[in-house]
């Protein structure tokens, strides 16, 4: 459990409640496939592609202790585990077994932010009548989804978001650690800067330039000198550091993205093929969207040539959409505008980011620029999907047969992908 249920009572009032939690399931995508195939249990399981350039989508706990992570090329993943068990992907079940994970936080919980397919951030403050204090929440819906699912989940609780997405990842595997409000700094202190979300590589190198490698010591740097190292994300970071942060919920919602990339066994060389599939891509990133219950601003178009080369492009929509449509002739005229130097793709992405919430976005636009007809359209086939199947709807471009696909890496839904941890 960690530090303790809640925090003590402050000098100025009354007891500061660490009533946010983040729940996090555990190697989400591979403890499904266990789950469904008990014969898997305590091998090195993970999920991905097969082919010589197949990826890992998501590894077990036994495969992660032979130094496979998600990511990873399934090449190497064979190189450190000659017994790996390699199980392709089934993505409409794991966005099942999803949609059954936020129906048990949502019994208990109202405030709940889901920012991916396997995590989601709540405010328990209010359930505390009903169901105790955090601590009992967090047991209550970890045992909950252990029962009736199956399924390991871990749960970090704080004052705090980041400070609970922290908790959470030094909470795993299948743990909970709530941090009391006054033990804020004292928790983090230790800590590696690189335990910060947001703090990558460079940032880390910067800050070990000047000496700093943990939390703690960011404390102890002049601001102006950390700016240098962190730039404008500085103030957020130390209010972090030093215990006084109280971000909560949807704080961060222009910052999420859903997405989408494939990578494949063999380089796309027809452009008609890469646009083809990229139409399909846009197709499933809209569909999360409307699943999720968000429009986008700006959608970006991710490829990848052979020799490493990566280009990002992104077009912004005169107003926010999750019409798949729309989605693909943005991503199509990327694609057109970067095809004469991109002869051959190994890899491809659609990403829909500037998230906002659809119930606040008036659809008077949408239906003045295409007509109302294709927004019941969409709506219609979503429905289909879902009874019969991802696969049993498509746009005539992309019915041509096409070649083996290497699963999506864990990226995905709203935010940063997190189902193999």
């Amino acid at each position: 459990m960690g530090m303790g249920a809640s925090a003590d009572r402050t000098a100025d009032g009354p007891e500061e409640i660490p009533g946010i939690l983040h729940l996090d399931m555990d190697a989400f995508f591979a403890s499904i496939e266990v789950r469904d195939d008990p014969s898997l249990r305590g091998l090195p399981v993970v999920v991905g592609g097969a082919g010589a350039r197949g990826v890992v989508a998501a590894a077990s706990y036994p495969a992660r202790a032979r130094g496979i992570r998600s990511a990873m090329p399934m090449a190497s993943a064979r190189r450190l585990a000659p017994d790996l068990v390699i199980v392709p992907p089934r993505i409409a079940h794991y966005r099942e077994v999803s949609s059954q994970v936020m129906g048990i936080l949502g019994d208990v919980v109202a405030d709940i932010e889901q920012i991916s397919v396997d995590e989601a951030f709540l405010d328990v403050r209010g359930a505390r009548r009903l169901f105790g204090e955090p601590v009992e929440i967090a047991d209550l819906l970890r045992r909950r989804i252990r029962e009736e699912l199956a399924l390991p989940s871990s749960v970090g609780g704080s004052v705090s978001r980041a400070v609970a997405k922290i908790a959470s990842a030094r909470a795993k595997p299948d743990g909970m650690l709530i941090v009391p409000a006054d033990r804020t700094a004292e928790f983090l202190a230790p800590l590696p800067v690189g335990a910060i979300s947001g703090v990558g590589p460079k940032a880390q190198a910067a800050l070990e330039r000047l000496g700093v490698r943990t939390i703690g010591q960011l404390r102890e740097v002049p601001t102006s000198t950390l700016a240098r190292a962190l730039g404008p994300r500085t103030p957020e970071i130390l209010a972090l550091a030093d215990g006084s942060d109280r971000t909560g919920l949807g704080h961060r919602t222009k910052d999420r993205s859903l997405g989408t990339e494939r990578t494949w066994d063999e380089d796309l060389t027809d452009p008609a093929e890469v646009r083809r599939r990229i139409t399909m891509m846009a197709d499933e990133v809209s569909r999360q969207l409307r699943r999720s219950g968000f429009v986008s601003r700006t959608v970006v178009l991710k490829l990848r040539a052979p020799d490493g080369t990566t280009l990002s492009r992104s077009s912004t929509f005169d107003q926010p959409t999750a019409s798949g449509e729309r989605l693909r002739e943005h991503v199509v005229a990327l694609w057109e505008r970067e095809r004469p130097t991109m002869r051959r793709v190994r890899l491809a992405g659609v990403r829909a980011t500037q998230l906002e919430p659809a119930a606040g976005v008036s659809l008077q636009s949408e239906l003045s620029a295409r007509p109302a007809g294709w927004t019941d359209l969409e709506a219609a086939m979503d429905r289909a999907r879902d009874r019969f199947g991802s696969a049993s709807l498509s746009r005539g471009s992309t019915l041509e047969p096409g070649r083996a696909e290497a699963p999506p890496t864990e990226s995905p839904a709203p935010g940063e992908s997190s189902a193999g941890r």
